[in-house]
């Protein structure tokens, strides 16, 4: 008898076919984060990031969203791409793991360093979400966000964006659109951050 050998497959490949398998059913949504493409010179500075969910309400669903994708468990699939360049599956994450992610690729984008809490940061960055939500409705997906950017030192504020932001989109597919419509959201109120502004007026 010859002697069986066997294949392994590679963790990577199994953690990246357990997402896609979890991306395509409703219990997760897909956020697709899309980078801006870079207009200036990199920011040479370190920072750690810090997430606060300041929502009111912290369902994302109203309630006619919720009975048009049952079953959803609070994880979002993380995608991200480069202007030019194919979107790459990063994560599966709850909420503030999520843009806590989505920031670290923007500012690492934007020449920033992000370390861990334990690391030595020239300032804190901190996104406070006030509002996240998507609803349905006249067979329309609508979403809208609302958080401010700040940066910090020794607890003590050096400079503060707000962003608001929205987006709409009719519904053909129910659960592709409503992920098209968080993607579109996501990307465009990131992106309205202006990091260089933001660390000028930190005096950084």
């Amino acid at each position: 008898m010859k002697p069986q050998t066997r294949k392994w497959v590679p963790i990577a490949w199994v953690v990246i076919g357990f997402l896609a398998a979890a991306c395509a059913s409703s219990n997760v949504l897909n956020v697709q984060y899309k980078l801006p493409a870079l207009a200036s010179g990199p920011i040479p500075r370190s920072v750690v990031i810090a997430f606060e969910d300041a929502r009111k309400n912290p369902a994302l669903f109203t309630p006619a969203a919720r009975e048009e994708l049952e079953g959803f468990l609070n994880v979002y699939a993380l995608t991200v791409s480069k202007p030019g360049q194919a979107a790459e599956l990063k994560g599966a994450y709850p909420l503030g793991p999520l843009f806590t992610e989505i920031l670290r690729y923007r500012l690492e984008d934007s020449g920033v360093k992000v370390v861990g809490p334990a690391a030595n940061a020239d300032v804190q960055f901190t996104m406070v979400l006030n509002e996240f939500q998507l609803d349905f409705g006249d067979r329309k997906w609508s979403s809208s966000i609302a958080y401010s950017a700040r940066l910090q030192k020794n607890g003590a504020p050096l400079s503060e964006q707000a962003i608001v932001g929205s987006a709409e989109r009719l519904m053909l597919m129910k659960k592709t659109d409503a992920e098209k419509v968080l993607g579109e959201l996501v990307s465009d109120a990131i992106n309205q951050l202006d990091l260089k502004a933001l660390f000028r007026q930190a005096g950084l």
